[in-house]
């Protein structure tokens, strides 16, 4: 399954706005409060059977619509739904029976982190019924049950009759995952008594509870897509990297040093080749690191409305770009300097045109010492200082 066409129209603070999903990687970009969240609940509201506070009409639209466009097993499928919830406790109520699989639509939260959770006990793998999903594409899914589901398949990995085929390459495969971001850390060991899981890492063993907070996240995404894919798919014996549906992610950067949010998208795609993902972002390393078509940026119009940039595509993404020419040229950042800078080089451009040397080179020789020790910056303030000093024959 994936998504190919989206239509909002009056929802939150979107009032028209269509986006075309590619197969692979969708990364939305743009400023704070632009829709980018909206999007995803859009894009997630139709698959949803029962009741919704989180899609609201805008205020200013009679009602709001979505309307969804989708492939999925060589057939194509439309759906149109209404939103004409507004206030805080009004609910959006979709209750169409015949939506589409639901169960090949994973979405997550911003929520991604977890903390030590002991277990007195491993239960059997629950029946996730479609009301349970629904819930999911509500709230997001469910983290807690992580650790239950990897220690137990871990700890009855080689138990005869054992499991099917599937299970065990996912098995396999959860174990990698902890290695995909950084090869200095593996999988260790599940203690039979506690239950509990272990990680090598270049400063010994430990729970793997005790990860960094980006860690955690990575480990939240990829091992919650196989563990959702097993319990959705029981029937299926689906192995993770073959799952063809669609996963949504918000705030795919959350918690992730600057260099893992260049490595996440690959390490996504890379473990997971046949899904869709429709994801969120704030930073300019994962836009970065992406391929020109991945990128959708949201910017507003001369009308203030909600629409999608035009961007150059110049066949080889954006890896060639400095994190500055992302920030202005694709996220609509104004200005990549601080506002103290700002205010700091307008002064010195007002003494300059105004041929007041002192006043300059006190702003000059404080720029000397705090700017960075390789920048650019401080020749072209000190040619245009000596410009001054010329002038004013000194």
């Amino acid at each position: 399954m994936k998504l190919t066409r989206l239509t909002i129209r009056g929802i939150g603070g979107i009032k028209n706005l269509d986006l075309e999903f590619k197969p692979d990687m969708n990364i939305i970009c743009g400023p704070n409060g632009i829709g980018k969240s909206t999007v995803l609940l859009a894009a997630s509201f139709p698959f949803i059977w029962g009741a919704s506070l989180k899609v609201k009409k805008n205020i200013g639209a009679d009602r709001g619509l979505i309307e969804l466009k989708l492939e999925d097993e060589g057939k194509e499928y439309e759906r149109v739904t209404e939103v004409t919830s507004y206030l805080p406790q009004d609910h959006a109520n979709h209750h169409h029976h015949d939506s589409f699989e639901r169960r090949k639509l994973i979405k997550f939260e911003i929520n991604r982190n977890f903390d030590y959770q002991g277990l007195g006990s491993i239960s059997a793998d629950r029946h996730i019924d479609d009301s349970e999903v629904s819930q999911q594409l509500n709230t997001g899914v469910n983290l807690y049950n992580i650790k239950d589901w990897l220690a137990k398949r871990i700890l009855f990995e080689k138990v005869e009759p054992g499991y099917a085929p599937n299970i065990l390459k996912n098995i396999d495969l959860a174990k990698k995952c902890i290695s995909i971001l950084d090869i200095n850390f593996s999988f260790s060991r599940v203690d039979p008594r506690s239950y509990d899981i272990y990680v090598n890492t270049p400063s010994g063993e430990i729970w793997y509870e005790y990860l960094s907070s980006g860690f955690k996240s990575c480990l939240s995404l990829l091992l919650g897509i196989i563990k959702e894919i097993e319990l959705r798919f029981p029937e299926k014996e689906l192995y993770a990297p073959d799952f063809d549906g669609v996963i949504l992610i918000d705030e795919l950067e959350l918690h992730l040093h600057p260099e893992w949010q260049a490595r996440i998208t690959d390490a996504l795609t890379t473990t997971f080749p046949s899904a869709q993902f429709i994801v969120t972002t704030h930073s300019p390393h994962i836009v970065q690191n992406a391929k020109s078509h991945q990128i959708m940026a949201l910017v507003y119009a001369d009308n203030g409305e909600v629409c999608m940039k035009n961007l150059p595509d110049n066949g080889f993404g954006y890896s060639a770009w400095t994190v500055e020419e992302v920030l202005l040229d694709i996220m609509g950042m104004e200005s990549t300097l601080s506002r103290k800078l700002q205010h700091q080089l307008d002064d010195f451009d007002r003494f300059v045109d105004a041929e007041d040397f002192d006043e300059a080179k006190k702003i000059y020789d404080y720029l000397d010492a705090a700017l960075h020790q390789n920048s650019v910056l401080r020749k072209s303030l000190k040619i245009s200082l000596m410009s001054v000093k010329s002038r004013e024959g000194k």
